[in-house]
């Protein structure tokens, strides 16, 4: 069994992944020595192309919409969080057509479950799923209890919070995407140019200096391929689960509730009723028959 470097398709990474790997190889080296695996002359620019690509990925990372996504997403859990509080307190109502209106309005809710521990995609889709049911079908019940402005609000801060993530995706889409790019190419032809150098060296002089640091390189880069199998998996499935949850949407608590409402227990017992027996002058006439 010939012992060498792996390959592994650099450019299916995503940018940090992609940094991250070759800061591992790049500890790994050094753990080693470059000098003993040989590669000293070419582990100098590959160190250098690292550090190029860090700056870049750090520019792109920073944006000026972070502050006000933050601020925008703790106001619209504060909204949530007021529209939770104020539907709980409904349904003490001392009428009794507000407080069941907002017990199904709760419902709902529940349904989402905790949604501001969500990311802030996951909950603009939740919350906006929300709204689509409060304006919708529990309509009439919002404006029995008196919601109709602080669904207002909420949406309201949840479309604020939407925009702003759309403005900062088209400014990293924008902002040093070819500079990066030629940073990746350059860190990737540096280490190509090492994982080359080193399985020569292993043709040439045999295995014995370089196994050990290939074992481990090797493992590195099994679990580089996993996660990067795992994140195309992932980008697959993520649209044909939401076209799947838009054309087979489960029905809330408050619709199954009413679609396994029990049945009246007159109703019940009519149709459980067991059939008469026969009356018990047939049976003695049918024995005065038989004797006679």
């Amino acid at each position: 069994m010939s012992v060498e470097i792996k390959y592994l398709d650099l450019q299916r990474q995503r940018n940090d992944g992609n940094y991250q790997f070759h800061s591992d190889v790049a500890e790994m080296i050094v753990e080693f020595n470059p000098n003993r695996l040989g590669i000293a002359p070419l582990f100098v620019p590959y160190q250098a192309a690292i550090v190029r690509e860090d700056e870049i990925l750090k520019k792109i990372v920073k944006s000026k919409y972070t502050e006000q996504i933050a601020d925008a997403d703790r106001a619209r859990d504060t909204a949530y969080t007021s529209t939770r509080n104020f539907v709980k307190t409904t349904l003490r109502h001392h009428n009794r057509d507000v407080a069941a209106a907002a017990k199904e309005v709760k419902i709902v809710l529940d349904e989402y479950g905790p949604i501001n521990k969500k990311s802030y995609e996951e909950q603009t889709s939740a919350v906006y799923n929300i709204l689509q049911e409060f304006k919708g079908e529990y309509a009439e019940q919002i404006a029995l209890i008196r919601l109709t402005e602080m669904v207002a609000e909420l949406e309201r801060a949840n479309n604020e919070l939407h925009a702003l993530m759309q403005e900062r995706l088209d400014e990293t889409a924008h902002k040093n995407h070819g500079k990066m790019k030629v940073a990746r190419g350059e860190t990737d032809d540096a280490y190509t140019a090492i994982r080359k150098r080193i399985n020569a060296l292993v043709e040439v002089e045999g295995p014995e200096n370089y196994a050990e640091f290939i074992t481990k390189l090797n493992l590195l880069i099994d679990r580089y391929k996993l996660l990067i199998t795992k994140s195309h998996k992932k980008k697959k499935e993520e649209p044909a689960a939401a076209k799947a949850g838009a054309k087979a949407k489960p029905e809330t608590k408050a619709k199954a509730a009413q679609k396994a409402k029990p049945e009246p227990k007159a109703k019940a017992a009519q149709k459980a009723k067991p059939e008469a027996k026969a009356k018990p002058k047939a049976k003695a006439k049918e024995k005065e028959n038989k004797a006679v």
